[in-house]
């Protein structure tokens, strides 16, 4: 059974819990939203890392897209099953969201950026981005909830349309 699949959300996992939450495009309210998730997962062992992948996937929201500007909004939608989804939808702009790997001599200073993606990919069973600059993206990751490792991370994957927050 493939790991990756080309789906903006996880099929044919059982859902028995979901959460959607809408946050203004601010940097303040990025913490919000990890406090937010960290308080519905407080039962979980992976808490700390759906927390870390929530503020990762807003602050990119927030910084690189339109989201970020006047009157924006991220939202945030977690489902609890098989495995844990969180999905963070922006209004998309500036470009696609990118995962770049890293080489171990490539210097922090000298990278441009896309480490947070990177570690999502890494804690990620599963992991994707859909969506347009023109009609905004969702990056989202699975999460197995027992915290077992997995033999190697996912490969992002990219779908059109995506169905973004709407503008308050």
């Amino acid at each position: 059974m493939p790991r990756l699949s080309l789906e903006p959300t996880i099929t044919g996992v059982s859902t028995s819990q979901s959460w959607h939450r809408v946050f203004a495009g601010r940097a303040d309210q990025v913490p919000l939203a990890r406090m937010f998730t960290v308080f519905l997962f407080a039962d979980f062992e992976i808490d700390s890392t759906v927390g870390f992948v929530v503020t990762e996937l807003a602050t990119n929201a927030v910084r690189h897209t339109r989201s970020g500007e006047h009157k924006g909004s991220f939202a945030v939608e977690l489902l609890v099953g098989d495995l844990v989804y969180i999905g963070v939808s922006d209004l998309g702009g500036h470009g696609y969201p990118v995962v770049r790997e890293h080489p171990r001599e490539v210097s922090l200073s000298e990278s441009e950026g896309g480490r947070g993606l990177w570690a999502v990919a890494q804690m990620a069973t599963l992991f994707g981005i859909y969506g347009s600059p023109a009609e905004g993206h969702t990056v989202w990751a699975g999460l197995d909830s027992t915290g077992q490792p997995r033999d190697k991370p996912p490969e992002a994957i990219q779908k059109l349309p995506a169905v973004g927050p709407t503008r308050p």
